[in-house]
């Protein structure tokens, strides 16, 4: 039979074996660890970082687009002042109810009797805004 005090040698010798690969797993897993807090922190910075440019541009863009808002309102008020004005420039107009008479096919004697134009007047209004009646 095997001598008990070479059996505890062996054994202890695997024990001692099997705790020296133990301390360096746990050594390299200890290490592992600090190499994995400080790639987290990394990434920690850089998400804060993208989390701040996405807020900011969130914030450009909700600006822009009350910007854009004030300017389609400004562009259908001054749409609206532009047709009010151009209507109303239309009635200002000296020779706009002759102008009106002349496309619907009114003459020159017509244009003298009713607006009380001179024959040349009526005559150059009539050659000049006449074609626009006829097709």
């Amino acid at each position: 039979m095997a001598d008990p005090f070479l059996i505890v040698v062996i054994f202890a010798a695997i024990a001692s074996i099997a705790v020296f690969i133990v301390f360096i797993l746990l050594i390299w897993l200890i290490r592992l660890q600090f190499k994995l807090k400080h790639d987290y922190r990394l990434l920690a910075n850089i998400v804060h970082g993208n989390s701040n440019d996405i807020a900011g541009l969130c914030s450009a863009a909700l600006t822009i687009n009350n910007r854009i808002t004030t300017a389609e309102e400004l562009i259908k008020v001054l749409s609206i002042k532009s047709v009010e004005h151009k209507k109303n420039e239309q009635y200002d107009h000296p020779y706009s109810g002759v102008l009106q008479k002349i496309r619907n096919g009114a003459g020159v004697h017509e244009l003298m009797q009713d607006s009380g134009l001179s024959h040349d007047e009526a005559a150059l209004l009539v050659r000049l805004h006449g074609s626009e009646a006829k097709p």
